[in-house]
């Protein structure tokens, strides 16, 4: 009797422990069947919201692309979205609140001064911050979470320094910043003022002022234009830029003006109107591309939204699919993602091909473009001749 309890309790425990295995079992495979966690943090509120509800929309676009095909190793993504206000304490309590939510990686911010702010907190989560648009060249050459899909600005300024002194025969200019974003601005005028005057052009003047709290523009604009500048470079949003814009040609200054790749949205158009026909910038953007990827994603972009995607829309959608591919390859786990977009190479985005460097930086053409009747129109390719002067 004794033997028969014991061979009958040797059966039970040998019961429960393949019984333990398969809940153990089942529960890791319902682990890995979950939905994958991505956050996206912007400004989505505010005058200055343009660019970041764009990438809100070209990361949606490619969420659905990823979704509608299986996934990510057969598993759904779901995107978990902050609002960062424009400002750098709000974006690191936007990438807290999406850390603690459980995302695997953050897609983000819109601009450069909530990026510093924002890996302050991404960082050391050791959580990948990828930027659709962030061009300072401030975050390059750093080995930390921090990726992006457009260039640094450094070669881009200057090559458009060189084509405004060189090709339009600008030799005095004045600058105009937002100093809210001056880790993009700050840095933008100072690259672009050490070529301008390296080549022996000189800046008349240049004068700084807060969007945030919404300075009137008009005695900023009087003593520029005493200074006798012969063009007017802005840096500074959509919005901003069409209201100096406006103000410039009202008070009866017909000068030139040039601005930077952050300005080139619908916002610019809408809000400049005329007084934005003619001006110039650069940006790592072919606005009349023919890639017949990037014409389909302008379409469907179209439909869905009933307007023309900007460049931030479609750099948030080139993220957004190389941060896809790079979960791919980690079986939609956050572990190793960082080594799998470092082995990115050759990545085919809406233009063109990218890779990135050991530092998550990448390489692109920069395009000179215009505003012609209303219109976006790219006018040739810019290229840095004579590297230096920063």
């Amino acid at each position: 009797m004794k033997r028969q309890n014991l061979i009958n309790n040797s059966w039970l425990r040998l019961i429960l422990v393949v019984l333990l295995i398969g809940t153990l079992f089942l529960a890791e495979e319902s682990m890995m069947k979950k939905t994958i966690l991505i956050g996206f943090a912007a400004q989505l509120t505010g005058v200055q919201a343009e660019l970041g509800v764009q990438e809100r929309n070209g990361v949606q676009m490619a969420l659905e692309t990823i979704n509608a095909t299986g996934g990510v190793d057969g598993r759904k993504i779901e995107l978990i979205i902050r609002d960062d206000h424009g400002i750098p304490e709000k974006a690191q309590a936007a990438d807290r609140e999406l850390i603690k939510a459980g995302v695997l990686a953050i897609i983000g911010h819109t601009t450069s001064e909530q990026t510093l702010a924002g890996l302050e907190v991404t960082n050391p989560a050791k959580v990948v911050l990828l930027g659709p648009t962030v061009s300072t060249p401030d975050l390059s050459g750093i080995d930390d979470y921090f990726f992006r899909v457009y260039p640094s600005f450094k070669n881009s300024a200057q090559a458009f320094a060189q084509y405004i002194y060189q090709r339009s025969g600008i030799t005095r200019l004045a600058i105009i910043y937002d100093s809210d974003n001056a880790a993009y601005s700050k840095t933008y005028c100072s690259t672009f003022s050490s070529k301008y005057q390296s080549m022996g052009g000189a800046i008349t003047s240049e004068i700084s002022f807060s969007s945030v709290a919404q300075s009137d523009f008009s005695p900023l604009l009087l003593k520029l234009s005493a200074s006798k500048a012969e063009g007017l470079l802005i840096i500074a949003s959509d919005i901003d830029t069409a209201l100096i814009a406006q103000r410039t040609r009202l008070m009866g200054w017909q000068t030139p003006l040039f601005t930077s790749c952050w300005a080139p949205t619908k916002t610019l158009i809408n809000n400049g109107g005329q007084a934005v026909e003619g001006i110039k910038f650069e940006q790592a953007y072919a606005l009349t591309s023919q890639s017949p990827t990037l014409l389909d994603f302008q379409a469907r972009y179209q439909t869905r939204f009933g307007q023309a995607p900007s460049f931030g829309a479609a750099l948030a959608y080139d993220s957004f699919l190389v941060l896809a591919a790079a979960l791919e390859k980690t079986g939609g786990r956050p572990e190793g993602l960082r080594q799998a977009l470092l082995e990115t190479h050759d990545f085919q985005g809406l233009m063109n091909t990218f890779s990135f460097d050991r530092f998550g930086d990448v390489e692109r053409p920069i395009y000179l473009s215009t505003i012609r009747d209303g219109k976006f129109i790219t006018l040739e390719d810019l290229t840095l001749t004579d590297p230096g002067g920063e």
